[in-house]
């Protein structure tokens, strides 16, 4: 019956759509619609702002994923497919615009080359329940194996959520209200489930000449109508609440963007790497000194902002001048800094650098909460670290990786952190408020950020320096993405960078006060601490989990049909 079901989609198919002759014209239609989906699909990515373009961007694809007839078909054009995709919104992550670092353009072509296989094995099983169940559950399948897919790909240390095709939506504001329930999983199913029906619908109504005349033509657009229309809908009537809500308190936060290049942030093109990092913490103490006559609450500086250990007896000569800074304007810091751990032989990690007999320093990229009075909170140490630019995944087992894989700024191996840190910091009129920060690549993480939440955190704050890839897509995409953190979360995102985009993200996602790229600048805004839970933040991933769930079932009913029909032909 499935095979059936099959031939008659594929006969369907073949009848409505042209250039469908055997041998170097179909290979070329083929390669046409794998294209057109890569293409579509990475023209939906921030900063494009052609969001809409992800609801049809599967159209072509799903045509061809009915034509094909063999697994080495599918990974072939498949692969095709999903190459243009990270070509179009990945292509910054190897610094092209300036080309001064070997190591990121060849990450960049391994990242664009090897990553489409990682979505084949979901692929590969959809074909299979399509062939063995038929076009509609292989279609269905397809879907929940793709949210699988995303939600176990973040899990890993190899993980890399940054394309998860939900995030494509964080400009359409109003659609994306439903992230509170569903995190971006929610937004990549109604994409799927839209190009889905909308295949369907197509096919429909080419085989009738265009008559909306069938009950499952005229049920084809309703579905479409809700999948597309419905979310508009609640999102509106979200934000109207949220607007209509009065502020029980608000918090000024003051934010520095010193737009200091990068790779003389760590020495290179300096005499001496110290003169650059003191030229920076000097600039920091003045600008901080500038912001402050503005009386925030709290001033936040960029990742690694000190890039030198301040915190360590070495430079102890430093830190009672960032400390007089603190108390004479009377205003907490956050700022993003290089800390170091010491330990023995003993209890030395694989990242650990030998400096002196018997003992091993341990680097972290971390940040840390100063109050006036000398208080200093506990260092939060980065936890999600960038695979292989940061740290080599799983580098207790792959440690030979480490020394050949060395970034030639020397912050390829850094130290992985443990503990999530919720800070408590006093405000002016002597409320204390709590809040979280991360670091640059955790903010991508949606289970991640609602962790922080969860624990208590009114607002979050993310440290980041995005100057590396040049004023290029990457940064754009970071600076979207967080309206999808404060959307899921129900909270305010602070972000500060070293070279831009800094901003303030509201509850709804909306943004306010955006940086230029490569642009000195202060930042000031009053924001709202926030004590609610959204069920995203009390229960996390469980759709995506659900969806992993029912990708099993397809599996499992696949493989039971295949020894059905083998019953049968034995009969």
């Amino acid at each position: 019956m499935a095979e059936n079901e099959s031939e008659e989609w594929r006969i369907l198919i073949d009848v409505q759509i042209p250039l469908i002759a055997e041998g170097p014209k179909q290979e070329r239609f083929n390669l046409f619609l794998a294209l057109g989906s890569g293409l579509l699909l990475g023209c939906a990515f921030p900063p494009s702002p052609l969001y809409t373009l992800a609801y049809v961007a599967f159209i072509p694809y799903f045509i061809l994923f009915e034509r094909i007839s063999t697994y080495r078909q599918l990974i072939r054009y498949s692969y095709v497919f999903l190459f243009v995709f990270h070509l179009i919104t990945l292509y910054w992550t190897g610094g092209w615009t300036h080309g001064r670092d070997g190591w990121l353009m060849t990450s960049n072509a391994a990242l664009l080359l090897a990553h489409p296989f990682f979505y084949m094995p979901s692929i590969v099983l959809a074909f299979f329940i399509r062939r063995r169940m038929g076009m509609l559950h292989g279609l269905a399948s397809f879907i929940f194996l793709w949210i699988a897919y995303e939600y176990s790909h973040s899990l890993s240390e190899f993980s890399f959520p940054w394309i998860t095709i939900g995030n494509s939506q964080a400009y359409d504001l109003l659609r994306s209200q439903l992230v509170e329930y569903t995190s971006s999983y929610g937004m990549s199913f109604l994409i799927l489930s839209f190009n889905a029906v909308a295949f369907i619908l197509l096919i429909k109504l080419a085989s009738t000449g265009w008559r909306f005349t069938s009950r499952s033509t005229l049920a084809a657009v309703g579905v479409l109508i809700v999948i597309y229309v419905g979310p508009v809908v609640y999102g509106s009537l979200v934000s109207a609440s949220e607007r209509g809500r009065e502020p029980a308190s608000l918090v000024k936060l003051g934010l520095i963007q010193p737009n200091i290049d990068p790779w003389e942030k760590w020495g290179e093109g300096f005499a001496s790497k110290w003169t650059s990092y003191r030229q920076q913490f000097e600039r920091y103490l003045r600008e901080s000194q500038k912001i402050s006559a503005s009386n925030p609450d709290l001033i936040v500086w960029p990742e690694t902002a000190i890039p030198y250990p301040i915190l360590i007896p070495r430079f102890w000569s430093d830190l009672p001048r960032l400390h007089h800074l603190i108390d004479s304007i009377n205003i907490p810091v956050l700022t993003g800094l290089h800390h170091l751990e010491y330990s023995d032989s003993a209890n030395a990690s694989v990242t650990s650098q030998r400096v002196g007999p018997g003992q091993f320093a341990e680097s972290f990229n971390s940040l840390v909460l100063i109050e006036p009075g000398r208080r200093i909170a506990p260092v939060y140490k980065k936890i999600v670290l960038v695979p292989f630019a940061e740290r080599i995944p799983y580098a207790e087992t792959l440690k030979f990786l480490i020394e050949p894989l060395k970034w030639n700024v020397g912050i390829s191996s850094w130290g992985k952190g443990a503990d999530t840190l919720v800070y408590s910091v006093g405000m002016r009129d002597g409320r204390r408020v709590q809040f979280s920060a991360m670091i640059c690549y955790e903010s991508v993480y949606p289970n991640f950020v609602r962790e922080f939440v969860r624990k208590g955190a009114e607002f979050l704050v993310v440290v980041t320096n995005d100057s590396w890839w040049g004023n290029t897509s990457g940064t754009y995409q970071h600076a979207a993405y967080a309206s999808l953190r404060a959307i899921e979360n129900r909270r305010w995102v602070v972000q500060c960078a070293n070279g831009g985009i800094s901003e303030f993200v509201d509850p709804l996602g909306n943004v306010y006060s955006p940086t230029q790229m490569y642009t000195e600048a202060h930042l000031l805004q009053h924001i709202e601490p926030r004590l609610e839970l959204t069920f995203y933040a009390k229960h996390g991933d469980v759709f995506a989990q659900a969806c992993l769930f029912c990708s099993v079932v397809f599996v499992i009913l696949a493989f039971v049909e295949k020894f059905r029909k083998k019953r049968r032909d034995e009969r």
